[in-house]
């Protein structure tokens, strides 16, 4: 594996019909430490965005505009085509600002890894939609991806956080995606290669993303990771040969469909009201980190959250069944509405 300790760091990021929120993402890049940004217009057809495009080239980001849409995965492809391969890749997506990077650039370039998955947070929302997933991504990062990280059982990895070297990206972006969730197909590929993978948990580095702020949104959003991960299961298995992996990967399948075989054991009344005082305990501990006030309440709504996972994990699980079981593999998705729009910032006012 190539050594990294001078290798440029470099911003890859594919968009499709942009809102402004994407000269603050490219912003935040060149501010958290990357020399270049290379920015692919998968298709857009809209001319508010090809405006934005024009925006970000002018702003120092090298643009590639595709004639017509080929979905993420191959639009990433065609950025990485013209990376030099003696380089760190740092991935995000359009709507998403970047921390101080580094911290994970360091951790490559001192050999400790290939592949960076670094903490991603929600920006501030308005709605009550946004609230229980500023307060579902911090619980996400605090506790099941750090442990995942101590027991060096990595099971996804964020398309919107991560940085790699070029020899990893030849793996996570040239060879071809069978699933929805290209990321974490990526990260199962390039480990069983032998690439070394770390969680970059710091707050300094962390990413800030927007998210659907509405339910027929999230819905669209938690269906393709509930259906994409199942994809992932049915190709790689639990683990991919790899049995600590394959125990926490069951683990945490298990624990997204308890709450269906509880109800039906124990009854659907107990089980909301165990839930909710574990839930509103959640909600406590997290408005106190994320220093919110208003997430004191949110913990309430975790019962309603934690049975829409389960209902999508059993769906995902369905689905990725039945293609399995076809030979057809559903390999384009739209992506949910954000209804957070982040306006262009200048670089002093980009990070947190």
């Amino acid at each position: 594996m190539t050594k990294s300790k001078e290798a440029p760091l470099i911003g890859l990021i594919a968009s499709k019909n942009p809102v402004s929120a994407l000269e603050a993402t490219v912003t935040s890049l060149f501010k958290g430490g990357a020399s270049r940004v290379v920015v692919v217009d998968d298709g857009s057809d809209e001319s508010d965005s090809l405006q934005v495009f024009d925006c970000v080239a002018k702003m120092g980001a090298e643009v590639i505009h595709l004639k017509k849409n080929v979905g993420k995965a191959r639009a990433l492809k065609a950025g990485f085509s013209i990376l030099p391969k003696r380089c760190v890749i740092v991935q995000t997506d359009d709507d998403t600002l970047a921390g101080n990077l580094e911290g994970p650039l360091r951790v490559i370039r001192e050999g400790k890894a290939d592949i960076v998955d670094i903490r991603v947070e929600t920006m501030h929302t308005r709605s009550l939609v946004g609230a229980v997933q500023e307060l579902d991504y911090w619980m996400i990062n605090a506790v099941s991806k750090r442990v995942q990280g101590w027991l060096g059982a990595r099971l996804w990895m964020s398309g919107a956080s991560v940085m790699y070297t070029h020899d990893a990206g030849k793996i996570i972006i040239l060879e071809p995606s069978h699933s929805m969730t290209e990321d974490t197909e990526g990260l199962f590929r390039a480990r069983s290669k032998g690439f070394r993978v770390r969680f970059y948990s710091k707050h300094e580095a962390q990413f800030l993303t927007m998210v659907p702020e509405d339910i027929s949104s999230l819905h669209k959003q938690w269906k393709r990771w509930a259906t994409g991960n199942g994809q992932v299961l049915g190709i790689y298995g639990l683990g991919g040969g790899n049995a600590r992996i394959a125990a926490v990967n069951a683990f945490c399948w298990l624990d997204m469909l308890l709450p269906i075989p509880t109800a039906i054991r124990f009854g659907f009344l107990p089980s909301i009201l165990w839930m909710t005082g574990t839930s509103i305990l959640y909600g406590i501990v997290g408005a106190i980190r994320l220093k919110r006030v208003r997430l004191l309440l949110v913990g309430v709504f975790l019962p309603i959250v934690t049975a829409m996972w389960a209902f999508h994990a059993f769906q995902g699980l369905f689905l990725a069944y039945r293609m399995s079981r076809s030979g057809k593999t559903q390999m384009t998705w739209t992506s949910p509405k954000r209804t957070v729009i982040l306006e262009p910032a200048t670089p002093e006012a980009v990070l947190p």
